[in-house]
């Protein structure tokens, strides 16, 4: 969005509104809440959407190309039917299952996977897929597992602070991504909108951690917002947390990135 407003000469413009000149940014007490409380906003957030707000993602399978077999590389927008689970399996339940049900399989591990819109999407088009969710609300993780294709024995879910290690989950059902998913075992990780809901300062601990689940020349792939985008502009005062930081009405996070910000923490 921010080189869209350069090449048409409202680069200055865009910045000036971006600077919030005379704006104070919101009080740190409320900042530590928002950054530190993120699963009760989230929560709250799939409490009150529960499923059918979200459409499914499929535009991935031309996005995240990386992950599409053959037959769909040649025709991105085909049909692919629902998975099959005409016979139910249930997810991995320790590693030594993890391990067998991703034996010859690629690996993608989506790392805020919210009711599965878009892990589900990518293991319908590649059959060859195993797909490793996690969401740091609880109740965004029941949803998934409730829905009928999650049973297709191709997936596991659970809840997980990406920011911090096992002593430090914020509940029992918790389990850090150290605990949950062996060393050096995915191929891909997805970063959908994830990093936006996430305090800056904890940006490169959380790339840290996920690096460290992938293959030797394993993959991140990333969608995010961009710096100057339409949403950045419309925040209202009382909603800046400072630099390209904001909170939502709702209480979760939205940063804003830049291509050369993304480079230096990737």
């Amino acid at each position: 969005a921010l080189a869209e407003g350069q090449a048409s000469g409202g680069s200055a413009a865009i910045e000036a509104l971006l600077a919030r000149d005379g704006e104070e940014p919101v009080a740190d007490e409320w900042q530590r809440r928002y950054k530190d409380s993120g699963r009760i906003y989230w929560d709250h957030f799939y409490e009150e959407r529960t499923v059918n707000f979200f459409k499914d993602r499929h535009y991935l399978r031309e996005e995240f190309a990386e992950l599409m077999p053959e037959e769909v590389l040649q025709d991105p927008r085909r049909w692919v039917e629902q998975l099959d689970v005409s016979e139910e399996q249930a997810p991995p339940e320790t590693l030594e299952e993890l391990i067998a049900a991703m034996d010859g399989r690629l690996v993608v591990l989506e790392v805020g996977c919210a009711v599965g819109n878009g892990v589900l999407p990518l293991l319908r088009a590649n059959p060859g897929l195993f797909g490793i969710a996690c969401d740091l609300s609880p109740v965004a993780v029941r949803l998934l597992r409730e829905k009928e294709e999650f049973r297709c024995g191709r997936c596991l879910a659970f809840p997980s602070d990406i920011t911090c290690g096992a002593e430090e989950q914020p509940t029992a059902e918790h389990r850090a991504i150290e605990e949950a998913v062996p060393p050096d075992s995915a191929d891909f990780t997805t970063l959908l909108f994830v990093l936006s809901a996430i305090d800056p300062a904890r940006h490169r601990a959380v790339i840290a951690r996920l690096r460290s689940r992938l293959k030797p020349g394993g993959l991140a792939l990333f969608r995010d917002y961009g710096r100057g985008d339409l949403a950045q502009l419309r925040f209202a005062p009382g909603h800046w947390l400072g630099g390209d930081l904001y909170v939502r009405g709702d209480g979760t996070l939205a940063a804003f990135f830049t291509v050369e910000g993304l480079r230096a923490d990737f």
